[in-house]
Order: C-alpha cells, then sequence, then structure tokens
C-alpha cells in the first residue's frame, strides 16, 4: 500500500512536471543556441526551477514508496499536461485524448490496488 507522502510528492512531481515543460513550451519560440539571450529567457528559467523541484520530489517519493507503483503514477503527468494545453495553450480535447486519460486512469488504479 501507497502512503499519503508518497501520494504528495508524487502530485507535486507530476504537476511539477507538466508545467515544467508547460513553460519549455513556452519558452521555445524564443529558444536558440545564444546563452546569454537565454539567460534571459524567463519562461525557460522557470520550467528549468519547476523541473527541479519536480526532480528532487520525485527522487523524496523514491525513498517512500516501490518503484513499481511510483513509476506508474507519474504517468499522470499525461493528464496534467492535457489539461494545461487545454486550458491555456487553447489546444482542443478530442475523444481519442478522453479515452487515454480514462485508460491512464483505469492503468492507475489497477496498478495501485492490486500491488502488494
Amino acid at each position: 500500500m501507497i502512503n499519503w507522502l508518497t501520494i504528495v510528492l508524487i502530485l507535486i512531481a507530476t504537476i511539477g512536471g507538466a508545467f515544467g515543460s508547460f513553460f519549455f513550451k513556452k519558452a521555445s519560440s524564443r529558444f536558440n543556441l545564444n546563452i546569454l539571450a537565454q539567460l534571459r529567457n524567463t519562461e525557460l528559467l522557470l520550467g528549468m526551477l519547476i523541473f527541479t523541484i519536480s526532480t528532487l520530489s520525485y527522487l523524496f517519493a523514491l525513498r517512500t514508496g516501490g518503484l513499481s507503483i511510483i513509476y506508474s503514477l507519474t504517468s499522470l503527468t499525461y493528464i496534467w499536461i492535457s489539461i494545461i494545453s487545454v486550458k491555456f495553450l487553447k489546444e482542443k480535447m478530442n475523444k481519442h485524448k478522453l479515452l487515454g486519460i480514462s485508460l491512464i486512469v483505469i492503468g492507475i488504479f489497477l496498478i495501485s490496488c492490486f500491488s502488494s
């Protein structure tokens, strides 16, 4: 069984990973190989900071729970990315995306409930 601390850490890690990707997407329009210019790319820097926090949260979660369960819970990131993309990037939700999200939720439920 997974404990509450692990769940909170994974939620922080997955939501952070989704928002880190969101800020990387926003930063990509201004991205180039000029390092000095990228130091002024606030979306890139924010994405890096959020990904760092997400990674640290994930590492602490690994200390508190089993890898097979924790790794399956990281698929929550796909759900958060879908929600963020629709809300902030004005992407369209369609039946295939909804089916995919539903299958992810079912998979997480099955793995979490039936892992020993």
